[in-house]
């Protein structure tokens, strides 16, 4: 500590002591009862304050670009120490500054705190309101995740359907028509540099203007209290009931102890939101297991129109959201413009009722108009939560949001970010991209595990409508595994397979062709076929895709598999060699299952069956001659259709070859 000497000799050159005391010990006139309600504006200052140290610390890391952003926010969460507290409580105190500039006018209005000479302290807060809710809207988009892109796309959105600003208000604060990485750059310049001037400003105004009201109010009191001065106060004077206090350490130490129980809570929210907020879904649905548990999941997928998202606002704008699909397109202005402005007037009027109605009516109806408003907003936002969550489709799509965003997460965690940006580790990955690529290409006919490989189902258009649309060709899902050509082999006609060929114009030849002929023939109870024989064909044809799932069977059932491909020293089922005369060979081309290679005719050659090469030459042209030939009904995928890139992801994902966490162990 300073000695008394080294303070004076500081103070002589700088003044502190008075600059101190200006803050501390001015004598802070204040009614008894009520002091409490004075309290939350200076815990909002000290939240600021906690927000500029927090995002100066954070400045360090980050990095405002397209290609960067996610990645840099993503290295903060996961490797810099404490990294995931320092932006936790940025990012929750900003929306808890929300909750307590609400209160904070809430109590000012209770108290008559815009009442004259006051009006400007009143207003003031209310402008601090709206460039706090400014700040938190900026900085939500900043990690440049789908959370933040979508939500940002909304708020530009309702924004821009203002009359006569609003498409220049959009561009100015999204630097252009569509958004990208001017985007970024404008946003982090408003949020670090042009809104905290402002809000600065405006606390500093704030501040004077509360400091001349309450010197004003101090030397009133003193005047009235000095036997000396010839000076009395009414008697209903209000300014009569207050004490005078110095501001330290009365009030702050209350300012104080608020300031830390809503940190406090912050803090709670950093530790225990991550594993409670996904709780109601059932995280992994179908198809969608999450790398990562719900818990871990730092950040949502890096920002891509390309990966689907449902686009949510912040909950202090979700009324607008939803009132806007309550309302005719033609009335959106209405919603997005006018009520917004109805809104601010009711508030910056509020000084005025008392004009029109009298001290008591004027309060009671702004504290009415405050309270039912924020009653009526959090009625509509609650109905749209609950809305959203009732949906069928919401567990569904949540929880493909957030095996996206864990997706993404791992990726860069083992891999880093790739330099053209964290986006190509979703669209560079087969787990990810494939079931989107066979939605969009092969979802039409096809299904995956009886869906459109997303988990959502196949949908046509009738009459005008989209309805879900009956399958016309086989489920894929386990392609030339072991288990999907035994079920095949049993039963082509299933509905799994053939069985909805015959609505395909040529399908019915299919359907009831040479195919579903063997099946009557040779398999079943009255066939020669066992079920062990077709599972032995079955393991050799699968064996030429090489799957990673490949089970790999004993030489006796390739062997049992051979004789059933070729009909060379085939056993019926008392073990007696004998003539087999639906040996696939007939058809069939793959000089595994043919020790006499003669094999192959008018059906797909099953050299390499279900490989990557076998696959992608399928898909492009079908009906090539070793394959369906004159026969093929399917469409030809030619690189104009689906580019080599997309498809080498879709016949990956179609083999399950991608990157896996459990190979790891």
């Amino acid at each position: 500590m300073l000695s008394e000497k080294t303070k004076q000799w500081i103070d002589e050159r700088t003044g502190y002591k008075n600059f101190f005391h200006a803050i501390f010990l001015l004598n802070f006139p204040t009614k008894r009862r009520s002091r409490w309600q004075f309290i939350w504006g200076g815990a909002l200052v000290l939240m600021m304050l906690v927000e500029i140290i927090t995002g100066a610390l954070m400045m360090t890391v980050y990095s405002p670009s397209e290609a960067s952003a996610w990645g840099s926010v993503h290295y903060m969460e996961t490797q810099v120490d404490l990294g995931w507290f320092v932006r936790g409580l940025h990012h929750y105190t900003a929306h808890m500054m929300i909750v307590a500039i609400i209160i904070h006018i809430f109590l000012v209005i209770i108290s008559a705190g815009y009442r004259k000479p006051k009006e400007f302290i009143y207003w003031t807060s209310l402008l601090i309101g709206g460039v706090i809710i400014g700040l938190t809207i900026t900085g939500n988009a900043l990690p440049w995740d789908q959370k933040g892109y979508w939500s940002y796309q909304i708020e530009t959105g309702i924004a821009g359907t203002m009359p006569v600003i609003g498409s220049t208000l959009r561009s100015l604060v999204v630097g252009g028509s569509e958004f990208g990485n001017l985007t970024l750059t404008r946003l982090y310049t408003i949020h670090v540099m042009a809104l905290p001037v402002i809000a600065i400003m405006l606390f500093v105004f704030h501040m004077a203007l509360i400091r001349r009201e309450r010197l004003r109010t101090a030397k009133v009191k003193e005047a009235n209290d000095d036997p000396n001065v010839d000076f009395e106060l009414d008697e209903d004077d209000p300014v009569k009931d207050e004490i005078t206090q110095p501001y330290w350490p009365y009030q702050t130490t209350r300012t104080l102890v608020l300031t830390l129980i809503l940190v406090g809570i912050v803090i709670l929210q950093i530790v225990a939101y991550p594993a409670l907020k996904n709780k109601h879904l059932d995280v992994g649905i179908g198809d969608w297991q999450a790398d990562l548990p719900a818990s871990e999941i730092k950040l949502e997928a890096p920002a891509d129109s390309a990966i689907p998202y449902v686009a949510r606002p912040e909950w202090f704008v979700r009324f607008l959201f939803e009132l806007r699909h309550m309302v005719p397109k033609e009335l959106e202005v209405l919603v997005t413009a006018v009520l917004p402005g109805v809104i601010l007037a009711i508030l910056v009027l509020v000084p005025f009722y008392e004009k029109v109605f009298g001290e008591q009516w004027g309060q009671r109806l702004a504290i009415v108009v405050y309270v039912g408003g924020l009653l009526i907003i959090s009625g509509i936002s609650w109905y749209g939560i609950q809305a959203e969550r009732s949906a069928p489709d919401y567990e569904l799509n949540r929880s493909q949001e957030l095996a996206y965003a864990a997706r993404a997460s791992w990726l860069a965690s083992k891999n880093g970010v790739p330099p053209e940006g964290p986006a190509s580790l979703l669209r560079n990955d087969p787990k990810s991209m494939g079931p989107i690529i066979f939605a969009r290409h092969c979802g039409i006919c096809h299904t995956w595990n009886g869906h459109d490989g997303t988990g959502h189902n196949i949908m046509e258009m009738k009459d005008g409508k989209k309805v879900i649309a009956t399958p016309r060709a086989s489920d894929l899902a386990g392609f030339a595994t072991t288990k999907w050509l035994t079920e095949f082999l049993l039963d082509p006609r299933s509905p799994k397979f053939f069985g909805h060929l015959a609505t395909v114009k040529g399908g019915d030849a299919i359907l009831n062709g040479d195919m579903s002929d063997w099946a009557d023939s040779y398999v079943g109870p009255e066939g020669i076929l066992t079920k062990e024989d077709v599972e032995a064909v079955a393991a050799l044809v699968a064996r030429e895709a090489k799957r990673r799932d490949y089970v790999k069977p004993s030489q006796e059932v390739i062997q049992r598999g051979i004789s059933v491909f070729s009909g060379v020293d085939f056993k019926d089922k008392s073990g007696k060699v004998v003539e087999f005369y639906g040996y696939c060979a007939q058809c069939h081309a793959m000089k595994a299952g043919d020790p006499n290679e003669e094999g192959g005719g008018a059906a797909p050659d099953f050299n390499g069956y279900g490989s990557e090469k076998w696959l992608i030459d399928f898909i492009r042209k079908p009906g090539a001659e070793h394959f369906y030939g004159e026969k093929n009904i399917m469409p030809s995928f030619e690189e104009s259709k689906i580019s080599e890139h997309d498809i080498k992801l879709l016949v990956k994902w179609m083999r399950g070859e991608w990157q896996r966490p459990t190979e790891e162990k």
